[in-house]
Protein backbone atom coordinates (compact mmCIF):
# COMPACT_ATOMS: atom_id res chain seq x y z
CA UNK A 1 0.00 0.00 0.00
CA UNK A 2 2.77 2.46 0.79
CA UNK A 3 4.44 4.01 -2.23
CA UNK A 4 6.62 6.95 -3.11
CA UNK A 5 4.97 7.35 -6.51
CA UNK A 6 2.51 10.25 -6.85
CA UNK A 7 -1.13 9.44 -7.39
CA UNK A 8 -2.36 10.29 -10.86
CA UNK A 9 -5.96 10.72 -11.93
CA UNK A 10 -8.02 7.55 -12.27
CA UNK A 11 -9.07 9.01 -15.63
CA UNK A 12 -6.20 8.55 -18.06
CA UNK A 13 -6.98 11.60 -20.22
CA UNK A 14 -7.57 13.97 -17.32
CA UNK A 15 -4.73 15.99 -15.75
CA UNK A 16 -5.26 17.43 -12.25
CA UNK A 17 -3.25 20.52 -11.36
CA UNK A 18 0.11 19.69 -9.81
CA UNK A 19 -0.19 22.31 -7.09
CA UNK A 20 -3.00 23.70 -5.00
CA UNK A 21 -3.98 27.34 -5.31
CA UNK A 22 -6.81 29.53 -4.19
CA UNK A 23 -9.94 30.40 -6.20
CA UNK A 24 -9.13 33.24 -8.55
CA UNK A 25 -5.52 32.17 -9.13
CA UNK A 26 -4.39 30.80 -12.47
CA UNK A 27 -4.21 27.03 -12.89
CA UNK A 28 -6.27 26.46 -9.77
CA UNK A 29 -8.53 23.66 -10.89
CA UNK A 30 -7.99 20.43 -12.71
CA UNK A 31 -8.22 20.63 -16.46
CA UNK A 32 -11.40 19.46 -18.16
CA UNK A 33 -11.25 17.07 -21.06
CA UNK A 34 -12.07 18.22 -24.56
CA UNK A 35 -11.17 16.13 -27.55
CA UNK A 36 -8.61 14.22 -25.50
CA UNK A 37 -6.62 17.37 -24.64
CA UNK A 38 -6.26 18.66 -21.10
CA UNK A 39 -6.36 22.43 -20.70
CA UNK A 40 -6.48 24.74 -17.70
CA UNK A 41 -9.90 26.35 -17.12
CA UNK A 42 -8.09 29.61 -16.36
CA UNK A 43 -5.84 29.72 -19.41
CA UNK A 44 -7.92 32.61 -20.78
CA UNK A 45 -7.48 36.13 -19.42
CA UNK A 46 -11.01 37.21 -20.30
CA UNK A 47 -12.46 39.12 -17.34
CA UNK A 48 -16.21 38.64 -17.61
CA UNK A 49 -18.86 40.26 -15.47
CA UNK A 50 -19.19 39.96 -11.70
CA UNK A 51 -21.81 37.23 -11.90
CA UNK A 52 -19.67 35.22 -14.28
CA UNK A 53 -16.62 35.77 -12.05
CA UNK A 54 -18.54 34.41 -9.08
CA UNK A 55 -19.67 31.37 -11.09
CA UNK A 56 -16.06 30.73 -12.09
CA UNK A 57 -14.80 31.00 -8.51
CA UNK A 58 -17.53 28.71 -7.20
CA UNK A 59 -16.89 26.14 -9.91
CA UNK A 60 -13.15 26.15 -9.26
CA UNK A 61 -13.65 25.92 -5.50
CA UNK A 62 -15.99 22.97 -5.89
CA UNK A 63 -13.60 21.25 -8.29
CA UNK A 64 -10.68 21.61 -5.89
CA UNK A 65 -12.64 20.22 -2.94
CA UNK A 66 -13.87 17.21 -4.92
CA UNK A 67 -10.31 16.56 -6.10
CA UNK A 68 -8.99 16.93 -2.54
CA UNK A 69 -11.47 14.35 -1.25
CA UNK A 70 -10.81 12.01 -4.17
CA UNK A 71 -7.11 11.95 -3.29
CA UNK A 72 -7.85 11.55 0.40
CA UNK A 73 -9.88 8.39 -0.26
CA UNK A 74 -7.27 6.77 -2.48
CA UNK A 75 -5.00 4.15 -0.94
CA UNK A 76 -2.58 6.13 1.28
CA UNK A 77 0.72 6.92 -0.43
CA UNK A 78 3.64 8.99 0.80
CA UNK A 79 3.49 11.47 -2.10
CA UNK A 80 -0.26 11.97 -1.84
CA UNK A 81 -0.06 12.38 1.93
CA UNK A 82 2.60 15.08 1.49
CA UNK A 83 0.17 16.95 -0.80
CA UNK A 84 -2.80 16.46 1.53
CA UNK A 85 -0.85 17.81 4.51
CA UNK A 86 1.01 20.66 2.81
CA UNK A 87 0.44 24.27 3.85
CA UNK A 88 -0.40 25.25 0.26
CA UNK A 89 -3.10 22.60 0.03
CA UNK A 90 -4.56 23.58 3.40
CA UNK A 91 -4.67 27.23 2.38
CA UNK A 92 -6.38 26.36 -0.90
CA UNK A 93 -8.97 24.14 0.81
CA UNK A 94 -9.87 26.78 3.39
CA UNK A 95 -10.07 29.44 0.68
CA UNK A 96 -12.33 27.21 -1.43
CA UNK A 97 -14.61 26.53 1.53
CA UNK A 98 -14.90 30.25 2.28
CA UNK A 99 -15.82 30.84 -1.38
CA UNK A 100 -18.71 28.39 -1.04
CA UNK A 101 -20.04 29.11 2.43
CA UNK A 102 -20.07 32.93 2.49
CA UNK A 103 -20.11 32.97 6.26
CA UNK A 104 -21.97 29.71 6.93
CA UNK A 105 -20.11 28.15 9.88
CA UNK A 106 -20.88 24.42 9.45
CA UNK A 107 -18.68 23.52 6.50
CA UNK A 108 -15.99 25.99 7.58
CA UNK A 109 -15.83 24.42 11.03
CA UNK A 110 -15.50 20.86 9.73
CA UNK A 111 -12.86 22.02 7.22
CA UNK A 112 -10.87 23.75 9.95
CA UNK A 113 -11.05 20.63 12.14
CA UNK A 114 -9.85 18.43 9.29
CA UNK A 115 -6.97 20.75 8.38
CA UNK A 116 -5.85 20.87 12.02
CA UNK A 117 -5.71 17.06 12.13
CA UNK A 118 -3.96 16.48 8.81
CA UNK A 119 -0.33 16.52 9.92
CA UNK A 120 2.59 15.20 7.91
CA UNK A 121 3.92 13.16 10.85
CA UNK A 122 0.61 11.29 11.22
CA UNK A 123 0.87 9.23 8.03
CA UNK A 124 1.37 5.87 9.75
CA UNK A 125 -1.63 6.41 12.03
CA UNK A 126 -3.85 7.43 9.11
CA UNK A 127 -2.68 4.51 6.97
CA UNK A 128 -3.37 2.01 9.76
CA UNK A 129 -6.84 3.44 10.37
CA UNK A 130 -7.55 3.43 6.62
CA UNK A 131 -6.70 -0.28 6.35
CA UNK A 132 -8.70 -1.04 9.50
CA UNK A 133 -11.79 0.77 8.18
CA UNK A 134 -11.70 -0.51 4.61
CA UNK A 135 -9.48 -3.58 4.57
CA UNK A 136 -8.51 -5.07 1.22
CA UNK A 137 -11.97 -6.15 0.05
CA UNK A 138 -14.87 -4.25 -1.49
CA UNK A 139 -17.31 -5.39 1.20
CA UNK A 140 -16.91 -4.67 4.90
CA UNK A 141 -18.65 -2.58 7.54
CA UNK A 142 -17.81 0.62 5.65
CA UNK A 143 -17.60 -0.13 1.90
CA UNK A 144 -15.98 2.38 -0.44
CA UNK A 145 -18.23 1.33 -3.33
CA UNK A 146 -21.68 2.67 -4.16
CA UNK A 147 -23.39 -0.57 -5.18
CA UNK A 148 -22.96 -1.96 -1.67
CA UNK A 149 -25.54 0.60 -0.48
CA UNK A 150 -29.14 0.69 -1.54
CA UNK A 151 -32.64 -0.72 -1.78
CA UNK A 152 -32.73 -4.02 0.05
CA UNK A 153 -35.57 -5.19 -2.19
CA UNK A 154 -34.12 -4.13 -5.53
CA UNK A 155 -33.99 -6.68 -8.34
CA UNK A 156 -30.81 -8.71 -8.87
CA UNK A 157 -29.72 -6.44 -11.72
CA UNK A 158 -29.55 -3.39 -9.43
CA UNK A 159 -25.77 -3.60 -9.11
CA UNK A 160 -24.76 -4.21 -12.75
CA UNK A 161 -27.24 -1.56 -13.90
CA UNK A 162 -25.67 1.04 -11.62
CA UNK A 163 -22.17 0.13 -12.78
CA UNK A 164 -23.29 0.45 -16.40
CA UNK A 165 -24.88 3.84 -15.65
CA UNK A 166 -21.65 5.10 -14.10
CA UNK A 167 -19.64 3.92 -17.09
CA UNK A 168 -22.09 5.75 -19.37
CA UNK A 169 -21.62 8.99 -17.38
CA UNK A 170 -17.85 8.78 -17.72
CA UNK A 171 -17.96 8.00 -21.45
CA UNK A 172 -20.44 10.80 -22.13
CA UNK A 173 -17.81 13.33 -21.02
CA UNK A 174 -14.95 11.73 -22.90
CA UNK A 175 -13.28 10.23 -19.84
CA UNK A 176 -11.24 7.08 -20.12
CA UNK A 177 -10.38 5.12 -16.99
CA UNK A 178 -6.59 4.98 -16.64
CA UNK A 179 -5.00 1.61 -17.35
CA UNK A 180 -3.36 1.64 -13.91
CA UNK A 181 -6.59 2.42 -12.03
CA UNK A 182 -7.48 -0.33 -9.58
CA UNK A 183 -10.86 1.04 -8.48
CA UNK A 184 -14.27 -0.03 -9.73
CA UNK A 185 -16.39 2.66 -11.44
CA UNK A 186 -18.45 3.05 -8.26
CA UNK A 187 -15.49 3.74 -5.95
CA UNK A 188 -16.00 6.89 -3.84
CA UNK A 189 -12.73 8.37 -5.14
CA UNK A 190 -13.68 7.89 -8.80
CA UNK A 191 -17.11 9.46 -8.29
CA UNK A 192 -15.58 12.43 -6.46
CA UNK A 193 -13.01 12.89 -9.21
CA UNK A 194 -15.74 12.80 -11.85
CA UNK A 195 -17.52 15.62 -10.04
CA UNK A 196 -14.22 17.54 -9.96
CA UNK A 197 -14.02 17.21 -13.74
CA UNK A 198 -17.60 18.41 -14.26
CA UNK A 199 -17.16 21.41 -11.94
CA UNK A 200 -13.93 22.35 -13.75
CA UNK A 201 -15.65 22.03 -17.12
CA UNK A 202 -18.42 24.33 -15.92
CA UNK A 203 -15.88 26.92 -14.76
CA UNK A 204 -14.03 26.56 -18.07
CA UNK A 205 -17.26 27.25 -19.97
CA UNK A 206 -17.84 30.44 -17.95
CA UNK A 207 -14.25 31.63 -18.43
CA UNK A 208 -14.50 31.25 -22.19
CA UNK A 209 -18.04 32.63 -22.30
CA UNK A 210 -19.38 29.43 -23.81
CA UNK A 211 -22.98 29.26 -24.91
CA UNK A 212 -25.69 28.85 -22.29
CA UNK A 213 -26.50 25.32 -23.48
CA UNK A 214 -22.98 24.10 -22.72
CA UNK A 215 -23.07 25.56 -19.19
CA UNK A 216 -26.53 24.06 -18.65
CA UNK A 217 -25.27 20.67 -19.83
CA UNK A 218 -22.47 20.69 -17.23
CA UNK A 219 -24.82 21.75 -14.45
CA UNK A 220 -27.50 19.24 -15.40
CA UNK A 221 -24.95 16.42 -15.46
CA UNK A 222 -23.69 17.35 -11.99
CA UNK A 223 -27.21 17.55 -10.61
CA UNK A 224 -28.16 14.19 -12.10
CA UNK A 225 -24.95 12.53 -10.92
CA UNK A 226 -25.46 13.80 -7.38
CA UNK A 227 -29.12 12.77 -7.33
CA UNK A 228 -28.59 9.29 -8.76
CA UNK A 229 -25.13 8.44 -7.46
CA UNK A 230 -22.75 10.39 -5.19
CA UNK A 231 -25.33 12.40 -3.24
CA UNK A 232 -27.48 9.32 -2.74
CA UNK A 233 -25.00 7.18 -0.81
CA UNK A 234 -22.09 9.39 0.32
CA UNK A 235 -23.85 10.69 3.47
CA UNK A 236 -24.42 7.10 4.67
CA UNK A 237 -20.82 6.18 3.82
CA UNK A 238 -19.53 9.21 5.73
CA UNK A 239 -21.63 8.40 8.80
CA UNK A 240 -20.36 4.81 8.86
CA UNK A 241 -16.77 5.96 8.46
CA UNK A 242 -17.05 8.59 11.20
CA UNK A 243 -18.17 5.84 13.59
CA UNK A 244 -15.58 3.30 12.47
CA UNK A 245 -12.51 5.54 12.20
CA UNK A 246 -9.74 4.88 14.73
CA UNK A 247 -7.75 7.96 13.69
CA UNK A 248 -8.77 11.58 14.32
CA UNK A 249 -7.83 12.71 10.81
CA UNK A 250 -9.86 9.95 9.14
CA UNK A 251 -12.87 10.72 11.35
CA UNK A 252 -12.57 14.43 10.51
CA UNK A 253 -12.30 13.55 6.81
CA UNK A 254 -15.61 11.68 7.06
CA UNK A 255 -17.33 14.61 8.76
CA UNK A 256 -16.01 17.12 6.23
CA UNK A 257 -17.06 15.00 3.28
CA UNK A 258 -20.56 14.59 4.68
CA UNK A 259 -20.91 18.36 5.20
CA UNK A 260 -19.52 19.08 1.73
CA UNK A 261 -21.82 16.61 -0.05
CA UNK A 262 -24.82 18.04 1.82
CA UNK A 263 -23.71 21.51 0.69
CA UNK A 264 -23.32 20.24 -2.87
CA UNK A 265 -26.85 18.86 -2.85
CA UNK A 266 -28.16 22.17 -1.51
CA UNK A 267 -26.23 24.00 -4.26
CA UNK A 268 -28.27 22.08 -6.84
CA UNK A 269 -31.55 22.16 -4.92
CA UNK A 270 -31.46 18.45 -4.06
CA UNK A 271 -32.16 16.63 -0.79
CA UNK A 272 -29.09 14.65 0.32
CA UNK A 273 -29.33 10.91 0.61
CA UNK A 274 -30.22 9.40 3.96
CA UNK A 275 -27.39 8.81 6.41
CA UNK A 276 -29.30 5.71 7.46
CA UNK A 277 -29.09 4.07 4.03
CA UNK A 278 -28.41 0.41 4.69
CA UNK A 279 -25.93 -1.94 3.12
CA UNK A 280 -27.37 -4.43 0.70
CA UNK A 281 -27.36 -7.95 2.12
CA UNK A 282 -24.83 -10.37 0.73
CA UNK A 283 -26.74 -12.56 -1.68
CA UNK A 284 -24.77 -15.40 -3.20
CA UNK A 285 -27.23 -15.73 -6.08
CA UNK A 286 -27.00 -12.01 -6.88
CA UNK A 287 -23.24 -12.05 -6.55
CA UNK A 288 -23.10 -14.98 -8.93
CA UNK A 289 -25.34 -13.19 -11.44
CA UNK A 290 -23.42 -9.93 -11.12
CA UNK A 291 -20.14 -11.76 -11.55
CA UNK A 292 -21.34 -13.74 -14.53
CA UNK A 293 -22.41 -10.62 -16.43
CA UNK A 294 -18.79 -9.46 -16.33
CA UNK A 295 -19.45 -5.79 -15.59
CA UNK A 296 -17.50 -5.60 -12.37
CA UNK A 297 -14.77 -7.80 -13.81
CA UNK A 298 -13.99 -5.51 -16.73
CA UNK A 299 -10.37 -4.35 -16.92
CA UNK A 300 -9.83 -0.61 -16.46
CA UNK A 301 -10.69 1.43 -19.52
CA UNK A 302 -12.96 -1.17 -21.14
CA UNK A 303 -16.47 0.10 -21.81
CA UNK A 304 -19.37 -1.80 -20.31
CA UNK A 305 -21.74 -3.45 -22.79
CA UNK A 306 -25.28 -2.14 -23.16
CA UNK A 307 -27.86 -3.92 -21.01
Amino acid sequence: MRSDQPRRSVFGNYAPAERASSPGEEHHAAAPVSGGEARSPLSSTAAGREGSRNSIDVGLARSLLHQFLARAFADPMVETWAWLTSADTHSAVLSAVRTLTLGSPGLEDSAATLIARLRHVSFESFQTAFVTAFGHAARGDCPLNEIEYGDLHADPLFQPHRLADLAAFYRAFGLEVAAAAAERPDHIGMELEFMAVLAAKEAYAHVHEADADRCALCRDAQKKFLREHLGRWAPAFARRLARAATDDALAALAEFMRDFIVAECAHFGLPPGSEDLLLRPVDEASDSLCGSCGLNQLPPGVAAPAI
